[in-house]
């Protein structure tokens, strides 16, 4: 049977796994699902040399969170391991638009005050010591207990108003948040070993490195990983010794 990533329809018809992997890895304790809406005023600037402008918005989009901060943090006083957050996010966007003449954009920035009332957020390093993990590129923080709070959202424009002569414009930025709880920790999970090779995709003929280019002379390797340790449990009594 060939193996690849994807969903799986009938688990049943999968064999069993054959090991068992260790993988360090940032485990998501609990989610809280939450919505915000913001009204924003921005006033659009014309196009260089446009002196009667006639505005006319056009829509936003390239929504990206740009900072995350935890306000507060509290210990619930009956649920060990659960907390009330209160965090600032950011939210940068562009909005398009048309002065007449031109067509313009230009950034803004929606800031919301979320409170998440209760959500299971462990202290990590009473599991796992003091250890320092890089920067991750997700948006969120890291506390001094190496609790990782990670903030994804989904933000669209809407009720949008603007004053053509003026060019004020008003707009809501709605936004549904997941929040997340996060500790990087060992998990041993079963696995059907490494992921397989994908095949090689065609290329055009170059003049260039023709014995490289060719797959029978050069065959596209298989070996990109390191060879598994096996399990001493399924060694014979010689290979143990």
């Amino acid at each position: 049977m060939k193996y690849e990533a994807g969903q799986i329809i009938n688990p049943e018809h999968f064999p069993t796994p054959n090991e068992l992997v260790c993988i360090q890895v940032p485990k998501v304790f609990d989610q809280v699902a939450l919505r915000d809406c913001v009204t924003r005023t921005v006033t659009l600037i014309p196009g260089s040399g446009v002196v009667n402008p006639v505005f006319a918005f056009e829509g936003a989009d390239d929504f990206d969170i740009t900072e995350v901060k935890v306000i507060s943090k509290t210990d619930s006083m009956t649920k060990p391991g659960y907390k009330k957050l209160k965090l600032f996010v950011r939210i940068r966007y562009t909005i398009h638009y048309t002065d007449g003449v031109n067509q313009l954009s230009q950034t803004d920035e929606a800031s919301f005050n979320l409170t998440i009332n209760e959500i299971y957020c462990p202290d990590c390093l009473a599991q796992i010591g003091i250890i320092r993990y890089p920067s991750d590129t997700v948006p969120g923080t890291i506390d001094a207990d190496g609790l990782s709070i990670k903030v994804e959202a989904l933000a669209e424009a809407f009720n949008d108003i603007v004053n053509s002569a003026t060019g004020v414009l008003s707009l809501d930025i709605g936004a549904f948040f997941i929040i997340k709880c996060e500790c990087v920790v060992q998990l041993l999970i079963p696995a059907y070993g490494y992921c397989p090779v994908p095949p090689e995709q065609p290329n055009i003929a170059d003049l260039n490195c023709r014995s490289f280019r060719d797959k029978k002379c050069t065959p596209f390797p298989t070996a990109f990983y390191p060879d598994q340790k096996r399990n001493i449990l399924d060694c014979s009594e010689g290979e143990v010794q």
